[in-house]
């Protein structure tokens, strides 16, 4: 009986492991920004001038490394007086979404945070304050932070 109990445990295990496979992420959509630089600064004039703008109206936003962002403003809200975001679609970037927020921190200083992202798309960028006070967009895989269900 004892060697029942040890060949079925033994069949149980063997069986499992022959079929358990790992999970292998691996992205149907293509790269939007396959052929663009890893990294762009974002001036804060740049930023700020997405913020002046009313909803509805064009706007350019001129980065580093000659990256345009053009599209129209589809949403602008301020909120509790130090929040502030906006989104911005680009219909020359198969609508991709630049939405950026600024907040007024307690010492009267901004601080921006934001994202160029389309759904359709594996990649984007993520906008990133550096040691010294600068912001850049870093290029980002958007199934990092995009699960689909």
């Amino acid at each position: 009986m004892k060697i029942i109990k040890q060949a079925f445990a033994l069949c149980i295990i063997a069986c499992s492991t022959c079929t358990l496979k790992a999970q292998i992420a691996s992205s149907t959509k293509p790269l939007l920004f396959n052929n663009s630089s890893p990294s762009f600064t974002a001036a804060t004039t740049e930023l700020d001038k997405a913020f002046a703008v009313n909803e509805g109206s064009s706007i350019q936003l001129n980065f580093a490394n000659h990256f345009t962002f053009y599209g129209t403003v589809i949403s602008s809200v301020q909120r509790y007086g130090k929040l502030s975001s906006i989104i911005i679609k680009s219909p020359s970037l198969h609508n991709t979404l630049l939405s950026v927020s600024n907040r007024i921190d307690d010492d009267a200083s901004f601080t921006y945070v934001g994202r160029i992202l389309n759904e359709s798309y594996a990649d984007g960028y993520e906008l990133k304050k550096s040691g010294n006070g600068s912001y850049a967009f870093q290029k980002i895989k958007t199934e990092d932070l995009i699960q689909d269900y």
